[in-house]
């Protein structure tokens, strides 16, 4: 393949993914980096066509290569800094520390002419480019153990890929009798690279969306918590030996909600869901199931944990302390707790575990029943949570 058409591909690979990125970032409007990464890339359009450009252009050959230089030495730093705010999700003064690089070469090529030397200027340049290359596939795939997106695997190899073969550049351009690659040749699999970036990029944005919209359509809006879908959808297939249900409901809640309004009830339920889910295991599968009810399914439980656990609950949501209207209003919840047995299905067991805290109900609230085979084992009934307005 001639150099020509090695250069009008190499163009267009940054022009696509210039407009590419630069019509997502329009498109989402938040996403952190991608506003970045297209003007990096778009220097790098830039700069690709300045490099193969002829006298046609009114500029004198030492500053189109100048500038050629220096629009793509920062296009790659600020491709650099792109992909550190999509890695990082945020849009971060302190990563921008990567232009340094081709600030200080872009400042020592204006004051002395070494870039007038074709092997110099292109193994400098290709040096550079490869340890940005090097520092972003390192963020990436650093970043994977916070986001395990299949995309970032994808992105970080097509990123190490394109950093060795800037570094086989430069070993060609010093050792042009024993590089394991022509320049020519690692040129042209190096847009394929800026290809598969630009590829990544936009699926690494487009598994975030769909990631968001199924954490959305599995969360609580209220309080925060997983919700009744997430909660059923979680559960195993088949019921085994130790696994129970504990079914939680806020005492008078209804109280609340009539004494205070509706915003202060909500309150209510996200302090208690969230008390709920700090006291449960993590092991556990949590939901609300709706209203002022929340459900836990556990494994490897006996009467006793499962009843300690729930009770644990208990007394934690019943710590809490909140002021409406100058009262002290301190939440209580009741529960239930039922626990698999033999020849019992899913719905069996949940159903159990509701009449079990229906019985806590009865008995005065703010206390946990088991539900068993050979009766109902209840925790101390606590006072009465819920004071009466003032006045």
């Amino acid at each position: 393949m001639d150099l020509a058409t090695v250069l009008l591909l190499h163009k267009s690979s940054f022009i696509v993914g210039a407009i590419c990125f630069f019509y997502v970032r329009w498109r989402s409007g938040t996403t952190p980096g991608l506003g970045v990464l297209a003007v990096g890339f778009a220097l790098l359009a830039i700069a690709s066509t300045l490099a193969g450009w002829d006298e046609s252009l009114h500029m004198s050959d030492n500053a189109r290569t100048f500038w050629s230089f220096a629009l793509g030495a920062n296009g790659y730093g600020l491709m650099t800094v792109g992909l550190f705010g999509l890695s990082r999700r945020q849009n971060s003064l302190r990563d921008w520390w990567p232009l340094l690089l081709p600030v200080i070469l872009m400042l020592s090529a204006a004051i002395t002419p070494w870039y007038l030397n074709n092997e110099l200027r292109a193994s400098v340049f290709n040096g550079s480019a490869a340890i940005l290359l090097a520092l972003s596939g390192f963020v990436i795939a650093r970043d994977f153990f916070n986001e395990r997106l299949t995309a970032r695997l994808g992105l970080s190899a097509s990123i190490w890929v394109a950093t060795s073969l800037s570094a086989l550049v430069v070993v060609g351009f010093i050792f042009p009798d024993d590089a394991p690659l022509p320049p020519r040749y690692a040129f042209f699999l190096l847009i394929i690279c800026h290809f598969a970036v630009a590829l990544f990029v936009l699926v690494l944005v487009q598994e975030r969306t769909e990631e968001k919209l199924i954490r959305l359509a599995n969360t609580d809006m209220l309080t925060g918590i997983p919700n009744r879908q997430h909660f059923f959808n979680s559960l195993p297939k088949c019921l085994a030996p130790g696994d129970a249900f504990v079914l939680i409901d806020i005492d008078l809640f209804k109280r609340v909600n009539d004494m205070y309004g509706h915003d202060k009830g909500d309150v209510v339920l996200t302090n208690v869901a969230r008390t709920i889910a700090r006291s449960a295991p993590s092991s556990c599968v949590f939901g609300r199931l709706g209203g002022e009810e929340f459900s836990l399914f556990l494994r490897g439980q006996t009467q006793s944990s499962a009843f300690a656990l729930a009770e644990r609950i208990r007394e934690a949501v019943n710590a809490v302390s909140l002021v409406f209207e100058g009262n002290q209003v301190t939440p209580s919840v009741s529960a239930g707790v039922a626990l698999w047995e033999a020849g019992l299905t899913e719905q069996d067991v949940q159903k159990r575990a509701d009449q079990a805290l229906y019985i806590a109900k009865n008995k005065g609230r703010n206390r946990v029943e088991l539900f068993s085979s050979v009766g109902l084992t209840s925790s101390v009934l606590a006072p009465e949570p819920l004071p009466a307005r003032a006045g």
